[in-house]
């Protein structure tokens, strides 16, 4: 193991095996769950083996270890957004109800809305309690995303419907768009460079 650049972190310092196992592993578990999917399976692999490349290029190209562990640990972060929602998504789908598409549309809205925003979620990463806009801030949005998905479920007749059917994987794909939802809301923080964020 040699580092090519004595500035450079060396294969094992820069943890991507761990990265590629990660992403490679839930491309795969997800694509099972509540059955299997080759379609989505090669579009999870897809969007996996994407973030496993960039992450790699950042490890041949950077001197930087912070900006690199971020790049690194959005790819990470981002699959786990991209994933987690699936089940949810798939089971209103088997069960032809159209409230999938607000659940996707949701998905959808948070990324772009908390990717405008990086600056502002950067700076609540930093300093999470400066202000009193930032405390009610985080506790609006923790209510939000815990209580979106059931709202959405069970306020449809057919939500209700498929959850009395699928009640434990439904259950679980609630929480898992929770996760997905919180893991939205960091992934713009990863974006700012470390003097950027120094600099908020």
């Amino acid at each position: 193991m040699v580092s090519l650049d004595n500035n450079r972190l060396t294969f094992k310092e820069s943890k991507l095996v761990s990265a590629i196992g990660f992403n490679l592993f839930f491309a795969l578990l997800f694509s099972a769950i509540p059955e299997w999917s080759t379609k989505l399976w090669l579009m999870n692999t897809t969007v996996a083996m994407f973030f496993i490349i960039r992450t790699v290029y950042a490890w041949l190209t950077m001197t930087d270890s912070k900006r690199y562990f971020s790049i690194m640990s959005y790819g990470m972060i981002f699959m786990m957004a991209f994933v987690a929602p699936q089940q949810i998504i798939r089971l209103l789908w088997i069960g032809e109800s159209h409230l999938w598409i607000l659940f996707v549309v949701t998905w959808l809205l948070l990324f772009i809305v908390t990717h405008l925003s990086k600056w502002k979620i950067g700076k609540m990463f930093k300093d999470p309690f400066n202000s009193k806009g930032g405390r009610i801030f985080h506790i609006l949005f923790l209510i939000v995303i815990i209580l979106l998905p059931f709202i959405m479920i069970f306020t449809s007749q057919e939500g209700t419907t498929i959850a009395e059917q699928y009640t434990e994987f439904m259950a679980a794909g609630a929480v898992l768009y929770i996760i997905s939802l919180f893991c939205l809301f960091m992934l713009p923080a990863f974006l700012i460079k470390p003097e950027e964020m120094d600099s908020l």
